[in-house]
Formats: C-alpha cells, structure tokens, sequence
C-alpha cells in the first residue's frame, strides 16, 4: 500500500493520472516487445490466459500491460518478478521492473534490479537506458527529483467580432510560442510521503484581440509566468490516498504593453483517490491582484472541484467545476450616486468535461492518446471597453456586463520517446457581452489549430 501512496503522489504531481498510467503501459511494452493496440485485450482476458496458459512467456506479457492498464500494479510487478524468476538474465523484464518500482517511489528496489541489470551478461545493449534510468534513481534516493520540459510550437487562431451597425470583421493570426517548466521535489522521507516541490513556468505566445477595446483587434506579444512552492501531505491515517498540497505563488500576466496582470496569494488542494480507477480533488485559495498595470481586480477568491473516472481499459471520463469572487475599485465611478461610488464586484463560474482514450500502442512502446472536451463559462465583470474613451459614453461612468463563453477542443499527444512527445489539436469557440449600458452588446467567434513537440529532462 505504500507503493501506491507513493504512486499517487506521483501521478498528482504530474496531473494527469490517466496519462501515467498510460506511461506505465508503454513502459512495460516497450521493455517486453509486445505490440499492441490499445484496448484489444481486456483485463480478465488477459487473466484467464495468464492463469490457463501457464507459463506461456506472451500471456505473461499480455498480463502486464493489461495489469498496469488496470492499476492492478502489485500484479504487474509480481508478474514480472515470475518472469525474471524463470529467466533471471530477461534484462528486458528487469528494466521494465525497475523502472516501474522508480515511478511509484519503491527506489530501493528499483535500484536493486538495475545493479542486477548490470552484473547480467549482455547488459551493454541496454547501456543508455540502464545509465538514464540508475542517474533517476540516485537523484531520487538522495531525497531530490528535478524535472525541466521544453515546448515549442505554432499556432493559428481566426477571430469573427460582430458589433452593432458594423459589418463583421474577420482576423487570423500564425504565431509560435515557447513554454519552460521546472519543478526541484524534496522528498522528505516520512512515511506518507510528503516532499516540498519549487517550481515555476514561463511562456511566449502572441495574442490576437481588442486588447484596447477601440473596435481594433489587434495582435500583441504575451508573456505568462508563474513561480510557486509546494508543501504536500500526505494523511494516511485519515484515508489511504487523502493528500493535501499547500502553495503559495506568484504569477503575471502581460499583454502586450498595455496591460499587465500581478497576482499573489495561496491555494489548498486536497486529492483522493476513491478507487484505483478514480480521483477527486478540491480547492480553494485566494490571490492578490492590488499591483497590476491597467487591471482594477484588487482581490479574488477562487473555488473548484474536479473529478476523473476510468471506465475501461485506456478510457477515462473527466469533469470540473471552479468558480470565483472578485472585488476592486474602478478608475471611473460607477453610478451617479453621490458621492460617486468606485467599487465594483465581479462573479463567475466555468464547468466543462472530457473523455480522454489510450487510442494506440505503436510497437516500440509510443503511445498515442486523444482527449476532446468542452467548457461553459458565465461572468459578471467590468466591462473595460466602457473605460475607454474612444466608445464610452458617457465616458465618465464604469459599467458591469455579462460575459458568457463556451469551447470545444480536439487535442492527440503522440510519445515520440521515453522523454519526449508531439501534440496537435483543434478548438472552436464562441463569447457574448451581453447586459451593457454605456456601450453596446458584442460578440465573437474563433477557432484554432496548434502542434508543439516537447522535451523533458529529468
């Protein structure tokens, strides 16, 4: 059991369990040379083969990918424990052992099969991923893990706006962006696995919108960066997989040159992990936005719930909910009271879903995932096209709107290696600005493409 605490703590760092787990199975093909397409051999199929066909060296390796699908992982490892037993210089097996043992934090014994590995003959046509695998365990086994991605890619969005007396207007925009991600883990060593993670994201991008609402849109560099510190617990005592993150962070936002978003603050998450094929999280936190450029939010508070089932072998069903609470103080008044009145309050909520499916396992190991969902989105906010002077009227008083919004994406992420993958996808979307006063009601429509190959170091 305190494989899969570890295992957990593993698969929340990384977001997405689903996609681990699928990790874990190309890890366990590509190391047995079984090819397979995702999804043609279930889980008892595979057991009452394994159990009918005793001994039988492909049943076997059947057994363990379908086990590691499954998140039967004490069954994946003690099936290739039996294959090693009836073949102990299987170097392919004991890697793959190894380097499931390293994922779910068992390090000792990752370890251990890897200095085996080594005092095996033939051992040096597994040299690279032998060294690459021992470099992870002795970094883990000192207390530290470090992770660093690298993404780069193009993307191509096209706007429709739509305004009243005013012909439709149509843009596009091809750009590339650029994204780091580093996180340094402290593992410190206690018996719910608790560790410290340091860690932040910077990324480029250009952006294309009516950032000055002058009825222009047009297109801008944007830089988002966010850098955070992470205190993890896990509470076993309470509930088996129950683990709470405390983070705080800070993090902006810059478009272009005229606006810039500074938000501070502190967030709690609680993760648990109901049954091997599900998880549920909730959080809430709260951020200080008080030093912005050109953004009058001075606080929010920020709620959610998210939640992920796996109903069969390589598919899984997601959904969410987050909402927020937000208040600050208008550069214009926002009524004709007297004395004038500058504060404002803004609400909204998101929900959205997705199914995500292991859709193939190349031979060598690769797999090749696809995820298509949605999202829902209603605000009540401050209209920053009614601070502009260019088409307020009267210029001299703030307005709140209704911003409402929906989306759909297509997104495939393809393993071109053990650290390395492509991902390509589509999106659709609309947005409305409805209930305005001191300027008018307004619309868009857009949709877009994107492709991105992705690199990790760790």
């Amino acid at each position: 059991m305190d494989n899969l605490r570890g295992l957990w703590r593993m698969a929340h760092g990384n977001r997405n369990p689903w996609v681990f787990r699928s990790v874990l199975a190309c890890v366990a093909v590509s190391t047995l040379c079984a090819p397979a397409v995702a999804g043609d051999t279930s889980y008892m199929d595979a057991f009452d083969r394994r159990v009918s066909d005793i001994g039988s060296r492909s049943a076997m390796d059947d057994f363990v990918i379908a086990a590691v699908n499954e998140g039967q992982y004490d069954q994946a490892l003690s099936t290739l424990e039996e294959i090693i037993l009836r073949n102990p210089s299987d170097i392919g097996a004991r890697i793959a052992l190894a380097r499931i043992y390293y994922q779910i934090s068992a390090y000792g014994l990752a370890a251990a099969h890897i200095e085996q590995a080594l005092l095996t003959a033939g051992w040096e046509a597994f040299e690279k991923e032998i060294e690459e695998l021992k470099a992870k365990i002795d970094r883990a086994e000192g207390g530290y893990e470090y992770r660093l991605t690298f993404t780069a890619g193009v993307g191509y969005r096209a706007v429709t706006e739509s305004v009243p007396t005013i012909p439709d207007q149509d843009y596009d925009l091809t750009s590339p962006f650029f994204i780091a991600d580093g996180v340094v883990i402290r593992d410190l060593d206690t018996a719910s696995n608790d560790d410290i993670r340091i860690g932040g994201t910077i990324k480029y991008s250009r952006g294309l919108a009516d950032i000055n609402f002058d009825d222009d849109i047009t297109s801008f560099d944007m830089y988002r960066g966010r850098a955070y510190a992470t205190y993890s617990k896990g509470l076993p005592d309470l509930i088996d997989t129950l683990r709470i993150d405390t983070t705080a962070y800070a993090s902006f936002q810059a478009y272009g040159s005229e606006r810039t978003i500074r938000d501070y603050g502190a967030m709690t998450e609680i993760y648990v992990q109901p049954s091997v094929e599900s998880q549920v999280r909730v959080f809430a936190g709260y951020g200080w936005l008080g030093d912005s450029d050109q953004y009058y939010t001075d606080h929010r508070v920020r709620y959610g719930a998210s939640g992920e089932y796996r109903v069969a072998p390589g598919v899984a069903l997601g959904a969410y909910a987050s909402g927020y609470y937000d208040w600050g103080v208008s550069p214009k008044r926002m009524d004709y009271d007297t004395p004038p009145n500058y504060d404002f309050e803004g609400h909204g909520y998101e929900v959205g879903g997705a199914i995500s499916h292991l859709l193939y396992v190349f031979e060598d190991g690769r797999s090749w995932t696809h995820r298509f969902g949605g999202s829902y989105t209603e605000e009540r906010i401050l209209d920053y096209a009614s601070l502009s002077a260019n088409i307020a009227y009267p210029s001299y008083i703030a307005d709140m709107v209704d911003r409402e919004a929906w989306e759909i994406y297509w997104n495939h992420t393809v393993q071109t290696s053990p650290d390395s993958e492509i991902t390509f996808g589509a999106k659709y979307g609309q947005e409305e600005i409805t209930d305005t006063w001191t300027v008018f009601d307004r619309s868009q429509d857009y949709w877009g493409l994107h492709a991105a190959f992705t690199y990790q170091f760790n």
